[in-house]
């Protein structure tokens, strides 16, 4: 998996083009912490004192964190590959609707909380730009 979080450094062509203050930085930014957030629970999962006792309520907790942080990196990793140019690039901010809506939407991170409804405001503000323009 690291190797290919290595790619998620860049962004979306649909994203550059948006602009907006920015859909492509906001994006950069969460696709960054989502990456950093895996890393994170893959080492305490890594460092978790043995043995585990059966009553042990943290580890579960941890187990299902960091499952969902794959998932969500993956599905992030697979948006931001998809080639965004004239009209892949509406496909695109749909599918990023659909990546900051979805199922996986609801986290307990906050800091990724913050960066998914920054990036849901920036949408709106370009939607808003394209439908006046």
């Amino acid at each position: 998996m690291e190797a290919k979080t290595r790619s998620i450094h860049r962004h979306s062509g649909a994203a550059d083009r948006l602009g907006a203050g920015s859909v492509a930085e906001i994006w950069t930014n969460l696709l960054g912490h989502l990456e950093r957030r895996s890393t994170e629970l893959n080492a305490e999962i890594r460092a978790y004192p043995s043995p585990i006792a059966r009553c042990d309520d943290q580890l579960p907790k941890l187990l299902e964190q960091r499952a969902r942080a794959v998932r969500v990196l993956k599905a992030a990793i697979e948006l931001d590959a998809v080639p965004a140019a004239g009209s892949a690039e509406v496909a695109w901010v749909e599918r990023l609707r659909q990546f900051l809506t979805g199922v996986d939407a609801a986290t307990d991170d906050d800091a990724e909380a913050e960066l998914r409804s920054r990036l849901s405001v920036a949408l709106a503000r370009v939607s808003q730009q394209t439908n006046k323009g």
